[in-house]
């Protein structure tokens, strides 16, 4: 589709893009699984799920956001008992970022609202699908980061 002065905007897939991931967020943000810390919060702690101790300047790199947003979701999720920091063991420079207990729990609901929300949101696609629009979505991210080569 070439974009031209008479493109309306619905037709246009930054438009669509951007919408879906409000939706999406949105369903996460108001799923009872994660009340305590919403869409964002959630993806944190299951990245840290993946990967605890993660420093802050690799969490933000891997949640694609900057470092004081980074910053103050730690500060938040750190005030509500589910992460805290500590040290890095080689790098007094580098604070790195551990679930408790209590961040464990809320990062496998996240989990579930997560899976629930993928579910309802593609579940109409079929196997085929999913992977080619997962395909699709991670050149567009490439291709955002800079990371494309150009």
């Amino acid at each position: 589709m070439a974009i031209g002065t008479e493109t309306r905007l619905e037709e246009l897939l930054s438009w669509r893009l951007a919408v879906a991931g409000r939706l999406v967020r949105g369903s996460v943000d108001t799923h009872p699984a994660v009340p305590e810390c919403g869409a964002q919060g959630a993806g944190m702690l299951m990245r840290l799920l993946e990967r605890d101790g993660l420093t802050q300047v690799a969490l933000a790199r891997l949640q694609r956001i900057e470092a004081p947003t980074l910053c103050r979701m730690v500060d938040r999720l750190a005030r509500d008992g589910l992460v805290e920091r500590r040290p890095h063991p080689e790098d007094r420079r580098a604070i790195c970022v551990h679930l408790t207990a209590a961040g464990r729990r809320v990062a496998r609901r996240g989990r579930k609202a997560v899976a629930d929300v993928e579910h309802s949101a593609f579940g109409a696609l079929d196997g085929d699908e999913r992977a080619q629009l997962a395909e699709l979505l991670d050149r567009v991210l490439e291709r955002l980061s800079g990371r494309d080569g150009e």
